[in-house]
């Protein structure tokens, strides 16, 4: 039993370190593709993948028992708008060397999450949770008044998700299977549109196995690997420990931004990172702590 919680916190952190190396290392290699199509890209390839992992594993049919709720489709519907919205932010940021952005977004997600759950939810804040939320807002404060621009692309990247995540929490339906509704509608739009850049030959895709091709095509692997790592250290371990150990993620953003990257770091960034990581900790610890996570 041990080692299968040992193993579940194992590949937990597999996924929070892939997300966190590994994806914006990978997008930086394509960032002189327009971020848009690269995002769509990710959609369909996304589907692609999904779907014949789906059929491998025979988990297909969870897919189609999607279509008998109506409040399944509308959730999901929503969230595939929310999620290729932060696909296209977290590329935009890796494009612009602004990754930091990103990972100050994700960071801001439980601040974005709490404060959803308690206005939209009803949801009751504890000490711990007071606390962390004000750390984190306080660290905005210092953005807000500090930086030159505007950190739009933080706001951007931690509200779509932590709305996305908001709504996730309202339907029972696994990460793959709902990943794979909202790549498909993604498709929907993205595939006439890859279409129509390859009949006028302005897109970057081709069919004769280029560089650039198998990149694009790849995105759909990147994204589907530490969703496959996350899933199996759900088996083995909580949703409220796994959940914590997402921001493996965003703190190797920022170490690949700045040691990696070479993107330059302002103190003021510095400042709020600090205080948002001491946020982030007592949010963490709050979590373990809550018997509802365990």
């Amino acid at each position: 039993m041990k080692t299968n919680f040992t193993r579940g916190v194992i590949f937990a952190c597999v996924a929070a370190i892939w997300w966190g190396m590994p994806q914006p290392l990978f997008f930086d290699e394509i960032k002189h593709i327009p971020s848009f199509e690269v995002a769509m890209h990710r959609g369909v390839w996304s589907f692609f993948v999904l779907f014949l992992s789906l059929i491998f594993f025979s988990e297909i049919k969870d897919f189609f028992t999607l279509f008998k709720s109506s409040k399944k489709i509308i959730i999901l519907t929503i969230t595939s708008f929310l999620i290729a919205t932060n696909w296209l932010g977290f590329i935009y940021s890796v494009s612009i060397n602004k990754v930091q952005d990103a990972s100050l977004g994700y960071f801001l997600t439980p601040m974005i999450s709490i404060s959803l759950g308690y206005f939209i939810l009803n949801e009751n804040l504890n000490v711990r949770k007071i606390i962390s939320v004000s750390l984190m807002f306080f660290s905005c404060f210092i953005l807000f008044t500090s930086l030159d621009s505007f950190p739009y692309l933080a706001l951007l990247i931690g509200t779509t998700w932590g709305i996305y995540g908001l709504l996730r929490k309202q339907i029972e339906v696994s990460p793959a299977v709902g990943l794979l509704f909202e790549s498909g509608l993604i498709s929907l739009f993205a595939l006439p549109y890859l279409l129509y850049l390859s009949h006028i030959n302005i897109g970057y895709f081709s069919y004769n196995f280029s560089y650039i091709s198998i990149m694009l095509f790849l995105t759909g692997i990147v994204t589907i690997i530490p969703l496959f790592f996350f899933n199996l250290g759900l088996r083995y371990t909580t949703l409220g420990l796994a959940g914590v150990l997402f921001y493996i993620a965003p703190s190797f953003h920022f170490i690949t931004s700045v040691f990696i990257l070479g993107e330059y770091l302002e103190m003021e960034k510095i400042v709020a990172f600090i205080i948002i990581w001491v946020g982030v900790s007592i949010f963490i610890y709050d979590a373990v702590k809550s018997p509802r996570l365990s």
